[in-house]
């Protein structure tokens, strides 16, 4: 098997530390193929989504976060119908979006918000 070396935060290392742990693997490799076999399962899903789309955008963020998904929505107002907002627990937010629209847009704002690090957890549910 080939070897990588990458670079990680020490953050990123406590989360693999965590997933080796909770998943009993038996070491930080085997904790990375299996964080990228979710990854491609994800990437397999978005890429599922064509033509004309609905269903609902899941995120989850730090309250003090909430300004850059404020500014990311207004990108995708064309195909947002509905948000719900509502405070968590531990300082954390929820927000619901319903979209609706052409896949690719829905596709981009889903990778959009994947890129935004201050989100702990975004998962779109087609209808």
């Amino acid at each position: 098997m080939p070897v990588v070396s990458i670079s990680l935060t020490d953050k990123n290392l406590t989360v693999l530390d965590k997933i080796r742990k909770d998943l009993g693997l038996a070491g930080r490799s085997e904790a990375v193929r299996v964080c990228l076999r979710s990854a491609e399962a994800e990437a397999k899903e978005r890429d599922a989504i064509s033509g004309e789309v609905e269903g609902v955008m899941i995120v989850i963020h730090r309250a003090e976060d909430g300004t850059d998904i404020d500014e990311s929505r207004h990108d995708f107002q064309e195909i947002i119908r509905t948000q719900v907002h509502s405070h968590l627990k531990n300082g954390k937010c929820l927000d619901v979006f319903i979209v609706r629209g052409l896949g690719e847009k829905v596709k981009t704002m889903l990778v959009e918000f994947q890129k935004d690090e201050g989100l702990e957890y975004i998962k779109f549910l087609q209808s």
